[in-house]
């Protein structure tokens, strides 16, 4: 039997990316491209993790109900905010590895800070705080839960009353 995806599954994996965002560096001093590494394997696995959820899910569709289905909605949601991050983090990788420094500072190819590092670990923080960003915010949709549809107000059998229309002129 698979388990289903609910709220639970939802709220674990926002914990999971609260963690991960409150462990990124925010200061160019404290950058260092082998923790940016890890932390890019880090995202990938929950991201995969959230997919394979989902493609689990789906493999026997008669047994996913609405409700459940609303929950898959938003985990598909979130895996695009969490590749959104990674995207980011990857930009920060670029910016931190000395190999392309070129395309980290672009028009700078005859200036000194084309190859100054604390310039790069600047961007290279920048990009870090804007995937700490993208991941509390996913994080804080995933634990928002949407409310629920409650007994709608009777339909009347009448149709509403529509305003005469103004008489329409012909153009000569």
């Amino acid at each position: 039997m698979v388990s289903s995806v609910s709220q639970t599954t939802l709220d674990h994996l926002a914990r999971r990316l609260d963690e991960l965002a409150a462990a990124f560096p925010t200061r160019p001093e404290v950058v260092d491209p082998v923790t940016l590494a890890d932390d890019m394997a880090a995202l990938s696995h929950h991201l995969q993790h959230a997919v394979e959820r989902a493609q689990e899910r789906f493999t026997a569709p008669a047994t996913v109900h609405v409700p459940e289905r609303l929950v898959l909605v938003r985990l598909a949601r979130a895996t695009a905010g969490m590749a959104h991050a990674l995207d980011t983090l990857g930009e920060a990788l670029t910016y931190a590895t000395t190999c392309f420094q070129r395309e980290a500072v672009p028009g700078l190819a005859h200036s000194h800070l084309r190859n100054d590092p604390q310039v790069l670990r600047m961007l290279t923080a920048e990009k870090y705080v804007a995937a700490r960003a993208r991941l509390r915010d996913t994080a804080a949709d995933l634990r928002t839960v949407p409310p629920q549809a409650g007994p709608s107000a009777p339909h009347a059998t009448r149709p509403a009353a529509r305003p005469a229309a103004a008489p329409q002129q012909t153009r000569p």
